[in-house]
């Protein structure tokens, strides 16, 4: 009888433990910070993992929950602003510098930090509850092990399924995933890497049919992070540009950015592209050095080393290239877009018989503005690294107008092009924590600002006709008036003439239809 009565009691204890409602929170939690979807499936299925494993091997149980609860905690902030590991994140993580590590971090609001905290307050809990002796196998433990088998394979049958390649790999449980997509996506980063080093260590095919410039100097002005709909000179609510809104030019209102990300997306825009990957060794410095241009690269962005970025791999092929920051700890100082003006100046200060192509990549927009506006901004919108957004717009359009009039009073003929790499998503959005940052879901994340002023323009001029980034060298070939063999110009870029369907690469390096993409509207209701 006694017997008895324990085993029953000990059954009770163990169905009245708050350790399973434990287990499934911080399965919750773990999962839900690695940047996956909500899925309450895969949190029983984790938790039960758990469970399973605190009954037979805790020690084990502990060493994962341990690994877990830490990325997790780390992750959380980059998981809710862009999602689980893809390429991008990861070409990310290669390419950027201290600084801009940095700023990042600055971004997110508090209480992603103090979610971050919390899951990792989880993990030391678990980990220092104390072990019982050991425990017979139930047929509990069964289910819960062949339960996790099945929910481990739905990933792999899914995409069977759906005419895909059955892979063992390819789970949808979300700590697995992660270190799936992290290993995956690193690779393929690795191997893009290698192959563009392989590829800018080569000398340039182009094949040059025609060299006729119709300016003496021709500048190319990268801006970095700008949403079309934030720039008044485009349509945007502000009159946060008062140069180019007044500026006689050319002005395209629907341009739209090869990818969501700088590398990515100029690496698509500024290269030759065949069959989807991008030939290093023919961009548009070597094109125009074989044109037989002067050409310069002066980046206010980071360069950590010789060809390690798609775009420092382009601007090591310049005649006379720098780097305001050169990637490394004690490089890494606050350098204003402003700067570079300085270096423009001394080139346009002497004469030159060369017809001269000069490349300026600014720091723009990229977050966090407040970071380089030192938390000052015109106007209160919505939050305060909304309000600096907008003012770095209006810092941009002040170098434009400046290095305007550095070309004016140069007294040579000259046409600049402005144009953004990408634009950015809300998130947070409606809340005093509001910021933007990277994401490929949205028509916003592509739509960026255009436009051409040129030394004989004499009229404010808007072209409304869809223009793709990835026809930038097309356009760059009429622009600078370079012909070459490899280089097909099927429209005239600066005009109305429509020019078929345009696509975009997202982040796992897809062709999408950009008018797939949903909408992320600029709030313009000040709060």
């Amino acid at each position: 009888m006694s017997t008895i009565v324990k085993e029953t009691l000990a059954s009770r204890h163990q169905a009245l433990s708050p350790w399973p409602a434990f287990y499934f929170l911080q399965s919750l939690l773990i999962n839900y910070a690695l940047g996956y979807p909500f899925s309450l499936l895969y949190a029983v299925v984790f938790a039960s993992l758990m469970w399973v494993l605190w009954r037979h091997a805790p020690r084990v149980q502990k060493a994962l929950i341990a690994l877990c609860s830490l990325v997790a905690a780390c992750y959380f902030p980059f998981g809710q602003a862009y999602g689980a590991p893809n390429f991008n994140t990861l070409l990310a993580l290669h390419s950027t510098n201290m600084e801009e590590s940095t700023e990042i971090l600055t971004i997110f609001p508090w209480y992603h930090y103090v979610v971050g905290l919390f899951i990792f307050a989880l993990g030391v809990v678990a980990v220092r509850r104390r072990a019982s002796g050991p425990t017979a196998w139930k047929k509990w433990d069964t289910l819960g092990v062949l339960f996790f088998i099945a929910a481990y394979f739905i990933g792999p049958v899914q995409n069977a399924i759906h005419g895909f390649t059955f892979k063992m790999i390819d789970t949808g449980i979300p700590v697995l995933r992660f270190v799936r997509d992290v290993a995956v996506n690193n690779q393929e980063v690795m191997e893009e890497q290698a192959n563009m080093a392989q590829l800018a260590s080569m000398k340039d095919s182009w094949t040059v049919t025609a060299v006729k410039p119709k300016y003496h100097t021709y500048v190319v002005v990268i801006g970095e992070s700008v949403r079309r709909d934030a720039v008044g000179a485009f349509g945007g609510h502000w009159n946060n540009t008062p140069f180019a809104s007044q500026a006689n030019g050319t002005f395209f209102l629907d341009y739209i950015a090869a990818s969501g990300s700088t590398q990515k997306s100029l690496g698509l825009t500024l290269n030759r592209v065949v069959d989807g990957k991008p030939q290093y060794q023919n961009n548009v410095v070597t094109l125009a050095n074989r044109a037989g241009f002067q050409t310069w690269w002066f980046s206010n962005q980071g360069q950590i080393g010789e060809y390690d970025t798609a775009i420092a791999s382009i601007a090591k092929r310049a005649d006379e290239v720098q780097f305001l920051k050169s990637g490394d700890f004690e490089a890494d100082k606050n350098t204003r877009d402003d700067d570079l003006l300085k270096l423009t100046s001394q080139v346009l200060a002497k004469p030159r018989s060369q017809t001269q192509l000069i490349v300026l990549h600014l720091m723009g927009s990229h977050p966090s503005t407040c970071e380089r506006s030192g938390g000052k901004y015109s106007e209160f919108v919505q939050s305060k690294e909304t309000s600096c957004y907008l003012y770095s717009i209006t810092s941009t359009d002040e170098l434009l107008g400046k290095l305007y009039s550095q070309l004016v009073n140069a007294k040579e003929s000259f046409s600049m092009v402005y144009f953004s790499d990408h634009g950015l998503t809300f998130r947070e959005r409606g809340t005093e924590s509001q910021y933007l940052a990277h994401d490929d879901l949205f028509k916003q994340n592509f739509q960026v600002p255009f436009m051409v002023l040129s030394s004989d323009d004499t009229r404010h001029r808007l072209i409304k006709a869809r223009r793709s980034a990835n026809d930038f060298l097309s356009f760059f070939s009429q622009w600078t008036g370079i012909s070459a063999a490899q280089i097909k110009n099927s429209y005239p870029f600066m005009s109305e003439k429509k020019a078929g369907p345009v696509y975009v690469t997202n982040f796992k390096l897809q062709k999408v239809d950009y008018t797939k993409l949903a909408t992320d509207i600029f709030d313009t209701r000040n709060r």
